[in-house]
């Protein structure tokens, strides 16, 4: 059995499989061209893979680089889509281009990380976490392309979720009291990744996080709180 850690204390290792079923068997096919709503299903893991530098002579060389390989489901056709983002070494840039992955990732969203601040990517991958954006398609290898099924994000085409989004796809967490016991507890927080620290502290549900992290994505949140 192989052993997998998440995200959160970044600690153990993990052995990945290859032969996994697909899970998008059986359901409706998506495409390049339409934007999608798409919502983190669980916390991110990490894997080790090799992954080859080239010096300015020339050379090729190996490096081992750790990767979060984050699960997102189309919240219409519960298909999934994968996205790998490098974890282990982090670049900020004044360059969009020369950005990390991950970096660019959470300022599309909304939610840009702290420049030269080590994450703590629990305030980061909510659980629940909403926005919108397009999806590549995998294709087979052979002269057919014919689509295998499998989903990667667009990393460039994501997107904040916009008020008429919420209007599709109501909360009930901003109904039930569930983000005002979530403000409560995160009361006098200056940010929000302040915010974050006191409902961890506070041992906050997972619902209370969700509902604060969608509701700051959505500028619903004031601050200081």
């Amino acid at each position: 059995m192989s052993e997998q850690r998440t995200l959160a204390g970044y600690k153990s290792k993990i052995n990945e499989g290859t032969d996994f079923e697909n899970p998008n068997e059986g359901k409706p096919l998506l495409n390049e061209d339409d934007e999608y709503i798409l919502r983190l299903t669980r916390f991110p893991h990490v894997i080790t893979r090799p992954q080859e530098k080239k010096r300015k002579d020339g050379t090729v060389y190996t490096i081992q680089t750790e990767k979060a390989v984050c699960e997102f489901e189309d919240t219409t056709t519960k298909n999934i889509i994968t996205a790998f983002f490098r974890v282990d070494s982090i670049n900020f840039s004044e360059d969009e281009s020369f950005d990390s992955g991950i970096v660019r990732f959470f300022r599309k969203i909304g939610h840009p990380l702290v420049d030269g601040q080590e994450p703590r990517w629990e305030d980061y991958f909510v659980v629940g976490m909403r926005f919108r954006a397009r999806v590549i398609v995998d294709r087979e290898r052979d002269i057919t392309k014919k689509p295998t099924g499998k989903y990667y994000l667009d990393v460039p085409t994501c997107r904040k979720l916009m008020a008429s989004d919420m209007t599709e796809q109501p909360e009930p967490s901003k109904s039930d009291g569930t983000l005002l016991n979530a403000l409560l507890l995160a009361k006098g927080a200056k940010d929000h990744n302040e915010a974050m620290d006191k409902l961890n502290a506070a041992g906050a549900s997972k619902e209370l996080a969700m509902a604060l992290f969608n509701a700051n994505l959505d500028g619903l949140v004031k601050y200081p709180i």
